[in-house]
């Protein structure tokens, strides 16, 4: 099943524009509030990322992958289940405040890391109505969901700083993404909203979305942790020279992975034999040139980019530039694996791969220590992501490789 053209256009171009909003957020707040406040600011997006990552259970990609009809009775117990992960986030932020604080001399109030918990309580009633028209490669739900609260944000971020001039504007707007995101969620709907606990489907919410879980804890740690280490070991300019060139680099495998959910997705569903083993090797050709083209575009152009758009003082040397496009670059040829792993029901295979990330911050964490300049960082992580690349290939040679390994995913 090819998709439509108009969903392939709004499949790339929706987490374009998300990931293009955040990085037009990051770089207003650099200009107004300055390199040291946005460090702040950006550990708190890390911490609120952190417990979604943690809860991540895959509702969603429950939703996508299921092969039998989406029934109201199911669509209400999904819900249930995103209420349920709602409030576990919710508590896990509360709880996570005071540490926070403490272990960030400096940074954001107790106060402040505790509101964070406001954001999954929205999201908690999200209207999974219009995942379900993304199933069927009906994006433009999407598209006026993610769309729209995207703009929210960005029209919320200068009156955030009418009324705090510091990080403390990233959580109102923060709040104002995740209120727009659900009222908008609910306005796209066909059908009525419910909830119901259902604790067959909990089960099976459970047991899909577990190894998703460890999984995220693994993406976290490779794909956020090292800033914290930074920021552990670092000035908080630092951390922010540091998250500008990363959010930067990972933009693109940020937005593939979004687009591949929505499109790749669905025509992996129900493959089997020759017709899968064709789409999954054409897929990761595509994305393994994306990978290397990315690359080399950011080793050369993005030093010069960040110095334009948030100024000279947040400008990258050249080695953390390429070290960062490498890893992007990994991280993007890495995508259409771990879609092929969630449409076969190996949920477990990414977070296998990941630990190879995830085991690079063993030399980060050193390198820091010992007060190495932070291109030393940007370098285990390229290696971390290369090595997660080449794990997740090895484990779906059984589709890519049927010839010569008997079992699928063997």
């Amino acid at each position: 099943m090819r998709a439509p053209l108009t969903s392939r256009l709004i499949g790339w171009s929706v987490p374009l524009l998300v990931e293009a909003g955040a990085l037009a957020r990051s770089a207003i707040l650099a200009r107004v509030i300055g390199g040291d406040e946005l460090g702040r600011a950006m550990v708190l997006t890390l911490v609120l990322r952190l417990a979604e990552m943690i809860s991540d259970v895959g509702v969603e990609r429950l939703l996508m992958q299921r092969h039998a009809a989406a029934t109201p009775g199911l669509m209400a117990a999904l819900h249930g289940a995103c209420v349920l992960r709602g409030l576990a986030m919710a508590v896990l932020l509360a709880a996570l405040a005071l540490p926070m604080a403490w272990t960030f001399k400096g940074g954001a109030g107790v106060e402040i890391y505790a509101a964070l918990a406001f954001a999954p309580l929205l999201r908690a009633f999200l209207h999974l109505d219009y995942r379900l028209a993304e199933r069927d490669l009906r994006l433009w739900p999407l598209a006026i969901v993610e769309g729209g609260s995207v703009a929210v944000m960005l029209a919320a971020l200068p009156l955030a700083l009418m009324v705090w001039v510091d990080h403390r504007a990233m959580l109102l707007v923060l709040l104002a993404a995740a209120g727009a995101q659900v009222a908008l969620s609910h306005l796209v709907a066909r059908q009525v909203y419910r909830i119901r606990f259902d604790r067959a489907v909990l089960a099976e919410v459970l047991g899909f979305g577990a190894p998703l879980v460890v999984n995220a804890g693994l993406m976290f740690l490779t794909f956020q942790a090292d800033r914290l280490i930074v920021a552990g070991w670092y000035g908080w300019a630092e951390v922010a020279i540091y998250s500008v060139a990363m959010q930067l680099a990972m933009l693109p495998a940020q937005i593939t992975g979004r687009a591949a959910g929505s499109l790749l997705a669905p025509r992996l569903r129900g493959l089997t034999g020759a017709g899968l083993t064709g789409m999954a090797r054409r897929a990761v050709a595509a994305y393994l040139a994306l990978g290397l083209c990315f690359a080399a575009g950011f080793a050369i152009a993005a030093p010069s980019l960040i110095a334009l758009v948030y100024g000279a003082g947040f400008r990258p040397d050249t080695g953390i530039a390429l070290a960062f496009g490498l890893a992007a670059g990994a991280r993007i040829a890495r995508t259409p694996v771990s879609q092929l792993a969630v449409s076969l029901g190996r949920t477990g295979d990414p977070a296998r791969a990941n630990l190879w990330r995830a085991a690079a911050l063993a030399p980060a964490f050193i390198t820091a220590s010992m007060g190495l300049p932070l291109t030393a960082i940007a370098i285990a992580a390229a290696v971390g992501e290369a090595a997660a690349t080449c794990r997740a290939l090895h484990l779906a040679r059984g589709v890519l490789f049927p010839l010569s390994t008997p079992k699928v995913f063997a």
